[in-house]
């Protein structure tokens, strides 16, 4: 099995050989652009190819400028047989709070302009179930395991950004079934289905969604959510 990490949030303030072996890194050339680095990870027993989203040595690109198709694609051309992500949230749904995680179940996508197919002839088309749920129980166990409160269910809503969500779209989402939001899971899990590799998420929460600050204050965006992401998906792989 070859597992696939993409880092999320603070995945950039990682000293990764504080958590692994660190092996190969390779950045790779596709036909939709080179790929972010990946970086190649041995733990104990597992091992994976890690990818930070938003940059390695700083947040150098927000979720609406990452370039999913090279990334994806370069997933495959790395012999991905699965594909774990850890991403920062908001919570919409009442009972959650600063530094709970979610493994989503399903996915409402409200982005707009972002590229979601690799228009290939002999693609995979996507069906309505974004999330393996093989992979999903794994990050449960994992992260429930280490001593996080983990939603083994929920629904990610994926706005397209940079901007922040307003309040009424922050209740039209809720209203909507959506249990946290964030800007990166789409077209990713999309691009991923056309390819046919398995995928899931770990979210964790960071901050509670536009509207819902009276709930709890508190943003926690700190190297500590990194550490945690890799903790988890590193176990999970």
């Amino acid at each position: 099995m070859t597992t696939i990490i993409f880092g999320g949030t603070a995945a950039y303030h990682l000293k990764l050989h504080d958590h692994a072996q660190v092996g190969e890194r390779r950045i790779i050339d596709t036909p939709y652009g080179a790929s972010s680095p990946f970086i190649y990870l041995t733990s104990d027993t597992r091992s994976a190819w890690f990818s930070s989203r938003h940059g390695e040595d700083g947040l150098q690109r927000t979720a609406a400028f990452v370039n999913h198709r090279a990334n994806l694609w370069a997933a495959r051309e790395l012999g991905a047989t699965g594909i774990l992500s850890w991403n920062g949230v908001g919570a919409i749904a009442a009972g959650l709070a600063v530094g709970q995680m979610v493994v989503p179940d399903d996915l409402l996508d409200m982005t707009r302009a972002r590229v979601a197919s690799f228009d290939l002839p002999d693609q995979v088309t996507p069906s309505g179930l974004p999330f393996a749920s093989e992979l999903r129980q794994r990050l449960v166990e994992v992260s429930q395991s280490q001593g996080f409160v983990c939603a083994s269910h929920g629904t990610y809503v994926c706005t397209e950004g940079p901007r922040l969500e307003t309040a009424a779209e922050i209740a039209m989402y809720g209203w909507g079934g959506a249990a946290i939001v964030g800007m990166t899971l789409s077209p990713e899990v999309w691009l991923a289905a056309e390819l046919g590799i398995p995928y899931a998420s770990l979210c964790i929460i960071t901050n509670m969604a536009t509207g819902r600050w009276t709930f709890d204050s508190r943003r926690d965006f700190g190297p500590g959510v990194g550490v945690k992401g890799l903790q988890v998906t590193l176990a999970a792989a």
